[in-house]
């Protein structure tokens, strides 16, 4: 799978990104603007209140980054 520009062996087939883009007025299309990762953090304000805690995300002995978020009907699930 291609994440952020390069070729990635990934196991889920969600991932966080955002990009921006632009339409002149010629019909000229501009991608002005990507951010991926941790990146996306300045878009949702609930992980600046994450790592304000203690414990932070406590994502240091996860298998990856973020590993505890998902999809809602999932968090029964182990």
């Amino acid at each position: 799978m291609i994440y952020n520009y390069s070729r990635e062996k990934l196991s889920v087939t969600d991932l966080t990104g955002i990009s921006v883009f632009y339409k002149a007025a010629n019909s000229d299309l501009f991608h002005t603007y990507s951010c991926f990762a941790r990146g996306v953090d300045m878009m949702n304000a609930g992980y600046h209140y994450l790592d304000l805690v203690p414990k932070g995300r406590d994502e240091k002995d996860l298998q990856r980054p973020q590993a505890w978020v998902r999809h809602r009907h999932n968090y029964g699930e182990t």
